[in-house]
């Protein structure tokens, strides 16, 4: 009897000075990537359009850009962000410059395009700086986040903790984007 008691006390202590690896810490908290380029699809629904089409966005530190094609690879909109603002480039139209892309997407497309937001929120982050509201997956990973008027719903991770399926959605407008590919670079 003494020797399994023994060997039960000795199991416990032993168990009681194991290790846990700590959790992974929130995808908010990680360092992004500087640059990166992102290729899927996108959707956008209003009341008073649907849209659908290809996005290849190039970001670095000091630039965006987004360059969005229908579903045959006609260029549809292309904007570049830039230390000069923000410029709109549409097929058989004059380039539109503003200061920011909600500002020029509201003017130009008829509901806002949120790329300052969405920079953020594309790699499961809050844009820094401004008031957010999070709800985590069983895996901590973020499964909706609020932020900015915006509802932004996380779908579906890819093998490498990225987001890969996402909703942004805010007063009659849905934005859906497929990442089919992300490049750190």
């Amino acid at each position: 009897m003494r020797v399994s008691t023994a060997t039960a006390l000795l199991a416990l202590l032993l168990g009681g000075c194991a290790t846990v690896a700590p959790p992974p810490p929130p995808v908010e908290a990680r360092v992004p990537a500087e640059n990166w380029t992102l290729q899927g699809r996108i959707g956008v629904h209003s009341d008073e359009q649907n849209l659908s089409g290809q996005i290849r966005w190039q970001h670095r530190d000091d630039r965006d850009e987004l360059l969005m094609t229908s579903p045959l690879g006609q260029g549809v909109a292309r904007i570049v962000r830039d230390g000069e603002g923000v410029t709109l480039e549409m097929p058989n139209r004059p380039p539109r410059h503003a200061r920011d892309a909600d500002t020029l997407t509201r003017e130009a497309l008829g509901y806002v395009l949120p790329v300052n937001g969405l920079t953020w929120w594309v790699q499961a982050r809050p844009a820094p700086g401004r008031v957010f509201d999070a709800k985590r997956d069983a895996s901590g990973r973020l499964a909706q986040l609020k932020q900015d008027g915006w509802t932004i719903d996380y779908l579906q991770y890819g093998d490498d903790a990225r987001p890969r399926k996402l909703t942004v959605v805010r007063e009659g407008l849905e934005i859906r984007l497929v990442a089919d590919s992300w490049q750190s670079e």
